[in-house]
């Protein structure tokens, strides 16, 4: 079993914890490998280019996210072998995960939580051996807008695949309850090791939205404060923001991270200083 974890530069010191959480469970180095978008030539030379989301066009940036479309080079980097978890960098294992890979049977091609009735594919199960994906040709229609980037998040431009639905215990979105194997810190403006930080991500919302609560901000009506934020606030689970820095140390005395990365990414804008006060 295979452990593939997605990233980039402004990620990476959260992907390395996350591998170091993975191998605190006694999952082997060996069997951890990153997707890395600063490695990937194919997947750079689309910076710039226009792509749809959700039906309106996008201009494709190297920003917090940019690692998301590498969920679907994982078959292909494996050659089509064997099963493999998928994450995204902001994953964590809080408990030993090891019991999800029974959740994949020779039949399934894969298996990922479900939100608001739709399969995630930020944490997938595959066996790639049932996935045909080609990466070129998936990002070749993404760019040529044969394919919505929503379809591809939420697996249903492959009408092929046999998915089962996982526990939300595999994919705690910013909550750790009794029930939380793997953390999953998709709040993206209240990252624990972003606190304070300028935003570096855009808001995929339409100016509809932002207009009405724009109004319900100026009348004092309840509004989403969220989207006129300007840097990473403060995670509003105290024992999520322990979590991390728990395994932030851990991978650090376990050299997953060593100063130098750090240092960079603080200079980069990529960890906050106020995490390590």
């Amino acid at each position: 079993m295979k452990i593939l974890i997605q990233t980039n530069e402004m990620q990476e010191i959260a992907s390395k914890v996350s591998a170091a959480s993975f191998r605190k469970f006694g999952f082997k180095e060996d069997d951890i490998f990153f997707l890395d978008f600063k490695k990937n030539d194919l997947i750079q030379s689309y910076i710039g280019k226009k792509y749809l989301r959700n039906g309106k066009l996008k201009i494709f940036k190297n920003d917090l996210q940019s690692f998301t479309l590498l969920r679907f080079l994982g078959p292909e980097f494996l050659n089509y072998n064997g099963r493999a978890l998928i994450i995204d960098p902001d994953v964590f294992a809080i408990k030993d995960p090891s019991n999800i890979f029974n959740q994949l049977n020779d039949e399934t091609a894969i298996a990922c939580t479900f939100y608001e009735d739709l399969p995630r594919s930020e944490v997938m199960l595959v066996n790639c051996n049932l996935i045909s994906w080609n990466f070129k040709k998936i990002l070749s229609d993404l760019f040529s807008l044969k394919v919505d980037y929503k379809d591809l998040m939420n697996l249903s431009f492959d009408k092929s695949l046999n998915i089962k639905k996982l526990s939300k215990s595999y994919n705690s979105h910013d909550i750790i309850n009794p029930d939380t194997i793997l953390l999953h810190t998709t709040n993206r403006i209240t990252q624990p090791w972003k606190e304070g930080l300028n935003i570096d991500f855009e808001r995929h919302i339409s100016r509809k939205y932002i207009f009405t609560q724009y109004l319900k901000k100026i009348i004092g009506l309840k509004y989403n404060k969220k989207i006129f934020e300007k840097t990473y606030q403060r995670h509003p689970e105290q024992n999520v923001i322990d979590k991390f820095r728990e395994l932030f140390y851990f991978a650090k005395e376990n050299n997953f991270i060593h100063e130098g990365d750090i240092n960079i990414s603080i200079k980069n804008n990529f960890f906050s200083k106020k995490f390590l006060e």
